[in-house]
């Protein structure tokens, strides 16, 4: 059964492989991201498929590598159902269990979820692709200070030079995952250089590398987080420039 598990595994990430960007999904996951609180014992994901064909769906957890074997996953949370038919213009309640693992309780854990959507064969030589769909899923402990739409302000960002280029470092200094939907910087009479976003990691610094940066001009920072419905927030603050690291 391992074996045979595995084998569809492999060839399911195989196709994954093969996916190219213009490819859609037709079972779409209705969060952007789940979270889970401590004080639940279940929550649960909807999906749709929006597409009038049946598809095979898996669905399962992964702790931050993306490319690993399902069997070789050690997550505290189970999915049901974790293998299913969808079909077409029909919806499935995913159900998300927690297992009681110990999990720390000063902070939130940043966990994965991820829906593989498997296409009826078609007839012919078509070619038969997969694709998957992979959303953050955020353990949240009860009683963590503040509210997580608040927890941008409590990142501290500062510029330092870095051999011949610089580097912005976020310090997230609060017990939330700050999930950023973009970064840039701004300086005077110049374009904005953006930068990759990544989320922030509670009571952790992040790294983002600057290509250029002239002199050590008053320097702004504009980015944009996403808050736990999806919707997407402005904000911006001065940087402070430091020399040496």
């Amino acid at each position: 059964m391992r074996f045979l598990f595995t084998a569809l595994r492999r060839g399911l990430l195989l196709a994954v492989c093969l996916a190219s960007p213009p490819l859609v999904a037709d079972v779409v996951i209705a969060n952007t991201r789940v979270v889970f609180p401590a004080d639940q014992s279940e929550v649960t994901v909807k999906l749709s498929n929006v597409g009038s064909k049946p598809s095979l769906v898996q669905a399962w957890v992964d702790d931050g590598r993306p490319q690993a074997q399902v069997l070789d996953l050690q997550v505290p949370f189970n999915v049901m159902p974790a293998m299913f038919r969808l079909d077409g213009d029909k919806g499935q309640s995913l159900r998300l269990f927690h297992d009681g693992d110990g999990m720390p309780a000063d902070r939130e854990s940043l966990y994965w979820l991820n829906v593989l959507e498997v296409p009826t064969k078609q007839s012919g030589n078509a070619m038969q692709v997969a694709i998957r769909s992979r959303i953050k899923l955020l353990y949240r402990p009860v009683g963590l200070r503040g509210k997580a739409v608040e927890a941008h302000q409590r990142v501290t960002w500062h510029l330092r030079p870095d051999g011949k280029q610089w580097v912005l470092m976020a310090e997230n200094a609060s017990p939330y995952v700050v999930n950023l939907a973009s970064v840039s910087l701004q300086q005077d009479g110049k374009a904005p250089l953006e930068l990759e976003p990544h989320h922030l990691l509670p009571f952790a610094s992040t790294r983002f590398d600057v290509e250029r940066l002239a002199g050590q001009a008053t320097v702004r920072l504009r980015y944009a987080f996403i808050d736990d419905y999806g919707a997407v927030r402005d904000a911006s603050q001065a940087v402070t420039v430091r020399q040496g690291n």
